[in-house]
């Protein structure tokens, strides 16, 4: 062979290796490109909006849940970012139109699934413009009452009011809020009617209560556990399906008067609906894993709730079925926003 016949065929050798490797890189390149979001995720700062004012289950559950996924992702910023206003609308709203790309979540609660049944019109559509991510905890509430009712059962309650219809008032931390809808899921499984009396917060609405300026109220644990506990108000019933362990003493409501009855608020993390599945994917296992670990329970049961831990297709479906229960309460109580 002489030298320019050998020149040539390495030539041809070489050619042969360059394109069987841009073969090979033509192919890895689109799966480490389709890889990169979730290999590099988080890239930027994460912020969880709470469409509730600082200090609330919402509020707390989401700062437990930022301090867990920043310690998970190497301690990366993880913010919260309250912005209360018009029963969630407004963070819902700012959360729906973020970008899709993992670095906006929402805490929501019950309110979630009952405002595109109470409101005429939303600045965004709830189920097309918001995924689920997770449910975080489940919390119940306690029917409580003031002094002047103290030893008063829950039947006891309902004969008042079926006695005389409208004339037994309960208070509640505003309309569609969980102390609204929890006790108008009560109305129209007993068939009673109460009057309604909505206040801006909870802390008022209890305020007026234990005053016995309103004979009563549907209150979420976290906040009347210790007002009951200190005789400042009556624990009359618990709404979950079993009782506490926290009041071992108070029946359910089932128990006491309402067969069937179960009513639990929930907290859960939402995403853009765009944002790409297999971040949702890493951010779900990230909130199972935590729900494994004893300090992350120890918080959420000290607060009288407990953790929850479901899949992406468990948390839609889990929504979907709350959208179904509350369209049905807010038309049978004629529930409007104010």
């Amino acid at each position: 062979m002489n030298k320019l016949s050998s020149v040539s065929s390495f030539s041809r050798r070489r050619a042969a290796v360059v394109l069987s490797l841009g073969a090979a890189l033509a192919v890895a390149l689109p799966a480490v490109h389709a890889q990169s979001p979730v290999a590099s995720y988080p890239d930027k700062p994460v912020k969880i909006i709470v469409p509730f004012p600082p200090g609330g289950a919402a509020d707390m559950f989401a700062r437990l849940v930022g301090q867990k996924l920043s310690e998970a992702w190497g301690n990366k910023p993880v913010v919260i970012d309250n912005k209360p206003g018009a029963g969630g609308v407004i963070g819902t709203e700012v959360t729906a139109k973020s970008p899709a790309d993992g670095s906006t979540f929402l805490m929501v609660t019950i309110g979630h699934a009952v405002n595109p049944f109470m409101y005429a019109k939303l600045p965004y559509d709830t189920k097309a413009d918001l995924v689920p991510v997770g449910v975080v905890a489940q919390v119940p509430s306690i029917i409580v009452s003031g002094p002047a009712l103290k030893g008063k059962s829950l039947k006891d309650l309902l004969a008042m009011a079926k006695a005389k219809p409208d004339e037994l008032q309960y208070a509640s931390s505003g309309t569609g809020t969980t102390s609204h809808v929890g006790a108008a899921l009560i109305e129209s499984m007993a068939g009673v009617q109460m009057t309604h009396v909505p206040y801006k917060g909870a802390a008022p609405a209890l305020q007026d209560v234990m005053g016995d300026r309103v004979p009563l109220s549907v209150d979420i644990i976290t906040s009347s556990l210790p007002l009951v506990k200190s005789g400042k108000l009556n624990g009359v019933a618990i709404t979950s399906a079993k009782r506490s362990p926290k009041l071992p003493d108070v029946p359910t409501v089932a128990e006491a008067g309402v067969p069937g009855y179960e009513f639990v608020s929930w907290y859960m993390l939402l995403a853009p609906a765009k944002t790409p599945p297999a971040i949702l994917e890493k951010v779900n296992a990230e909130l199972r894993r935590m729900a494994t670990l004893p300090d992350f329970r120890t918080r959420i049961e000290d607060t009288g709730g407990e953790v929850s831990s479901m899949s992406l297709k468990e948390s839609n479906d889990y929504l979907n079925a709350e959208f179904t229960r509350w369209a049905k309460v807010v038309k049978d109580r004629n529930i409007k926003a104010e």
